[in-house]
């Protein structure tokens, strides 16, 4: 395919090998496979198993040096395997095997499925679920997931004290990452996934080994409809990609001024993203670059209700650099994108939702630290807009990053297309909603959020939340230098960059208004299951639609979150807008830097700025351990609350 140096798709590589052992007579083996599945973990599993090898080996693939000479290059890594796929002359790649002397052999054998890989040893925590039971979705699933952790919460409880200083135990990953052959565990004959469920929780424990993000992480974005077999995702990932391919040239293709305006702002942003990563560390003009750039303008130009919003780069950078396809990391973009565009648009209900949640159970675990930053005037935790719009992505160092995201990812119920995953949205270019009102000017985004809350807040309070909201059409602008961290840091994405506007900063009042305060008590506007906030503003959020006072007081903060605990916040499919887990890794990096901002008495600014030194720099370990073990005092408290109620419907966790 064009504009990036990967592999050529073919559906099949057949392969020769040899292999030496000392003195020995050669002996040679020939089978087929899938070159878009194969990993190189899978291809060294696959060797083992067919010279029944039982002690270390090394490979070695036949290519070609510059004159034409035939050589043999060492095979250690995926980007070793790539490069022996696309050097594999028809019809057979030519693999050597060196390993030492054993005495059994197996006979030659064609073909690699499933059924050729050793039953793996069940899994402690897993539950075994029949290959034929049929799970129904989400509800189940939150009840499995807490089930799998209850066993070790107390235990993780004691080793995982926020108040302790100590390093502990939990530095280290709960469970290993999981492995080729407990992934085959998950597939039946045909490789269809038969145990959505159980392979989310075994990845919520471990992650993914990294050899098979490529093709793991497919289901955990939700790419394919359900009951697939193995053939029949490889016919509708190829399908896909030449779907991807045609809309890419249809529409890149495209010279109006609204398109040109989002091909500049789609370079600005590449040109800084993960700029420090090898795969990105090259000239402007690579096809890496064009890469990621092709994705996010053909995704902008193809869904004009989102477009392109910045931050959306940190996204689709891990699914290219994961998957190694222009075509496949859009396809698993637009997956992606399915669950977090809310967090895009410009209505800011979906963070605000996420920014009321993170502060009710901020309430709920720490009440004395919310408190203190209500004295600060940061309760808000604007502070955390970059971490909620982008997932944490930019908390971790790039590839704990990756194993925090997929951890995130299998927390969430399996939610597969119904008939088919939609590239374009043809609804919203049917509708005209083209970008043809750039550029979008901070006046009439103004304009319009007064509009929204005139109904609910007459105040007109300079740092009211709209002033102190992150602009939404903010992402419509080039950032400066200034802007950039690790080539990568820009004001939308920065908490501090929009938090407070020139005349906020000059000006501290005392006052509170109601825009301000929305976070009205949920044990009484949860309990029917519904979230507290509406679109329609603010006033929604305070129990039966009473303003409270604005005036500035530490009580009258309290009183607004006062009887807030694990039970009375709203259930997993609401909690976070959908994605719980993410409210209790922020949660949990929140505690971890509790002491530190109390003991200097940092005030907003200084927060903002603190977050800002730790980016990238978060133990992933520590971090996911801590928010399974408070996600599973959650999970425990909604349970216990559905048990209670009595003639309730199903159980909402």
């Amino acid at each position: 395919m064009e504009g990036i140096v990967f592999p050529e798709e073919r559906e099949v590589i057949r392969i020769k090998v040899k292999k030496c052992e000392g003195l020995m007579q050669p002996e040679y083996r020939k089978f087929a496979v899938d070159p878009q599945i194969t990993s190189y973990e899978v291809l060294r599993h696959t060797l083992r198993r067919a010279f029944h090898l039982q002690s270390d080996f090394t490979i070695s693939y036949l290519s070609h040096d510059s004159e034409g000479q035939e050589v043999w290059l060492s095979l250690l890594s995926d980007w070793d395997l790539d490069a022996a796929f696309i050097s594999s002359s028809h019809p057979y790649l030519r693999l050597r095997v060196d390993a030492r002397p054993f005495e059994d052999a197996l006979d030659d054998w064609d073909i690699i499925s499933s059924k050729d890989t050793p039953e793996p040893v069940p899994h402690p925590v897993v539950p075994n679920v029949p290959n034929n039971r049929q799970k129904p979705p989400t509800q189940p699933f939150r009840r499995s997931l807490f089930s799998s952790v209850q066993t070790t919460l107390t235990k993780m409880t004691q080793v995982l004290s926020f108040n302790d200083t100590k390093e502990e135990e939990d530095e280290k990953p709960m469970k290993p990452a999981l492995s080729d052959t407990e992934f085959h565990s998950f597939l039946d004959e045909s490789g269809r996934l038969i145990r959505p469920e159980d392979l989310r929780l075994r990845i919520y424990h471990g992650g993914v080994d990294p050899a098979l993000r490529k093709v793991v992480w497919r289901h955990l974005l939700n790419v394919y409809p359900a009951g697939m077999g193995g053939k029949e995702r490889m016919d509708y990932m190829k399908r896909k990609a030449n779907e991807y391919l045609k809309l890419k040239a249809k529409f890149l293709a495209q010279d109006t001024e609204e398109a040109q305006f989002v091909k500049n702002m789609v370079k600005k942003d590449v040109l800084r993203t993960d700029r420090t990563l090898d795969f990105f560390a090259v000239p402007d003009e690579h096809p890496n670059i064009t890469a990621l750039s092709n994705i996010l303008t053909t995704f902008a130009l193809t869904h004009p209700d989102v477009s392109y919003c910045q931050g959306m780069s940190d996204f689709a950078s891990p699914l290219l650099v994961t998957m190694r396809d222009e075509a496949q990391a859009y396809v698993c973009f637009c997956a992606l994108m399915n669950r977090i565009k809310p967090n895009f648009m410009l209505d800011g209900e979906a963070m605000t939702h996420k920014f009321q949640h993170l502060t009710e159970l901020m309430h709920c675990v720490a009440p004395e630290f919310t408190e203190y930053l209500y004295k600060q005037q940061a309760e808000d935790l604007f502070f955390c807009y970059r971490w909620m719009l982008l997932e944490l992505k930019r908390e971790f160092a790039y590839y704990d990053a990756l194993r925090m995201l997929e951890v995130m990812w299998s927390s969430l119920p399996p939610s597969p297309p119904q008939k088919d995953l939609e590239l374009i949205d043809n609804v919203a270019l049917m509708a005209n909603l083209s970008i043809a009102r750039y550029p979008y000017n901070e006046a009439d985004r103004r304009q319009k959020g007064r509009r929204s809350s005139s109904s609910s807040n007459q105040s007109n309070s300079p740092k009211s939340r709209e002033h102190r909201m992150p602009n939404r059409r903010g992402r419509r602008r080039a950032s400066s230098n200034s802007d950039k961290e690790d080539g990568n840091h820009n004001s939308m994405v920065d908490g501090r960059g929009s938090r407070m506007p020139s005349k906020d900063v000059e000006s501290k009042s005392t006052n509170r208004t109601t825009q301000q305060i929305t976070h009205g008590s949920s044990s009484s506007a949860h309990s029917n299951g519904k979230s507290s906030l509406v679109p329609n503003g603010p006033k929604a959020a305070i129990p039966n639609g009473e303003l409270p006072s604005p005036a500035r007081s530490p009580m009258v903060f309290k009183k607004q979150l006062n009887g807030l605990s694990m039970s009375s916040l709203p259930p997993p499919d609401k909690f976070g807008y959908g994605n719980p887990f993410m409210l209790f890794l922020c949660l949990t990096i929140l505690l971890q830097h509790q002491d530190i901002i109390m003991r200097e008495q940092m005030d907003y600014n200084d927060i903002a700025m603190h977050f800002d030194k730790h980016v990238r720099k978060h133990n992933v370990n520590k971090v996911l351990n801590k928010a399974r073990t408070l996600f599973a005092e959650y999970l425990k408290a909604q349970l216990q609350k559905s048990a209670s109620s009595n003639g309730s419907g199903p159980n909402q966790c």
